[in-house]
């Protein structure tokens, strides 16, 4: 997300949402047969949005093309919402709809809907009991915290349907979160350093988890309004050999290597913006002893690999609703092998500078670098 949201500004955001909201007081279930109206929902979640990408300069840029999956919990219910298209009004505000015997169903309390032609619906899950629409206009806002961003929340694409025909109403649910899990092999050049890791522990740093979205029923999307709490979320903690070369790449699962998706360890995060120096995933792995050019190597204990997310994904941010795989390529050269420096000799007009904060061995070599 751009721009930057601080605490001042999300309590304004709460702040308008608690005074200004219109709320209608007479949602319950109603016992009277003329003043009641019966609705079922017939639920699919979308496999739309989904990113593939692969970036040119080689292995360890990232992104594949995978497919959504998702379900709604039996056990979860959704929050419903519901205006008057024409008017704005509230006609249904955040009610819970649970599962029975298979079936979503509720029954509303009819009297003050007798004047509208039609109802302008939307659901989101998992329910939320602080969301609030936002008065003068259609939009809604949902805070969701960690615990509820676990659950992959989901957003109703809105649907408008006759007054007179309100039976079986058609939800389709999209993503508002990001997928995210991990793919690694050891990718070291030399064959004889090949083969001695095994992977202890993979951990994702400043991951967005909390936010406030703003949908709205007037138009198919949403926004978030991001909370400034980020976290570190542990993926992988075991003792799991890694694959060599990218023929042997395999998913992260919870406490070892599995060669599907389905099977991988992954989390939800709110889309936040990729900033230098913040985001990044780290991997902690022992090195087992082995012979190498006559000499005999020790083991290794917790050594650690970081790589970080900016300049990986295009603009620097993550899109809304996308699924993320990340490769990860742990090379041991830089263990085992000295880094020669080396720099171009120019003449004095021309001012050459040395990046000796040198990565993957390589030197980066700057002609009239402001930086220096």
């Amino acid at each position: 997300m751009k721009g930057t949201i601080t605490k001042g500004t999300i309590l304004s955001i709460v702040v308008f949402a608690i005074t200004s909201c219109t709320v209608n007081d007479d949602m319950g279930t109603f016992d009277g047969f003329e003043d009641k109206r019966d609705m079922s929902f017939d639920v699919v979640i979308s496999n739309d949005g989904r990113i593939g990408t692969r970036g040119e300069t080689g292995y360890d840029s990232f992104v594949t093309d995978n497919d959504q999956e998702a379900k709604l919990d039996p056990s979860k219910p959704f929050g419903l919402m519901g205006i008057d298209p024409k008017t704005n009004s509230v006609l249904i505000n955040n009610a819970r709809i649970s599962e029975r015997s298979g079936i979503r169903s509720a029954t509303f309390n009819a009297k003050n809907w007798y004047s509208t032609e039609s109802i302008l619906l939307s659901a989101y899950y998992p329910y939320v009991d602080e969301t609030q629409f936002l008065a003068g206009n259609r939009t809604y806002m949902i805070p969701y915290n960690r615990e509820e961003t676990q659950a992959g929340p989901l957003v109703s694409r809105p649907v408008e349907r006759s007054m007179s025909y309100l039976d079986v109403i058609p939800l389709v649910f999209r993503h508002i979160t990001n997928d995210i899990g991990f793919r690694i092999c050891d990718i070291t050049y030399d064959p004889a350093l090949q083969g001695h890791i095994r992977i202890k522990k993979l951990s994702a740093h400043n991951v967005a988890t909390e936010g406030y979205y703003i949908d709205s029923l007037g138009r198919d999307g949403g926004r978030w309004v991001q909370k400034v709490i980020c976290d570190e979320l542990e993926v992988f903690r075991g003792n799991a050999r890694v694959g060599v070369g990218t023929e042997n790449e395999m998913f992260v699962g919870y406490d070892n290597l599995v060669s599907d998706r389905k099977h991988s360890s992954r989390f939800y995060s709110v889309p936040d913006e990729i900033k230098m120096g913040k985001q990044y995933i780290e991997v902690v792995f022992d090195v087992d002893a082995f012979d190498y050019n006559g000499q005999h190597m020790k083991e290794l204990k917790d050594q650690v690999q970081k790589f970080p997310i900016y300049g990986v994904l295009p603009g620097n941010s993550y899109i809304c609703g996308k699924q993320y795989t990340f490769h990860l390529g742990l090379d041991l050269g830089t263990l085992y092998q000295p880094i020669e420096f080396t720099a171009n000799v120019g003449e004095w007009e021309n001012s050459y500078a040395v990046d000796i904060n040198s990565v993957w061995g390589e030197n980066k070599i700057y002609e009239d670098n402001d930086y220096f």
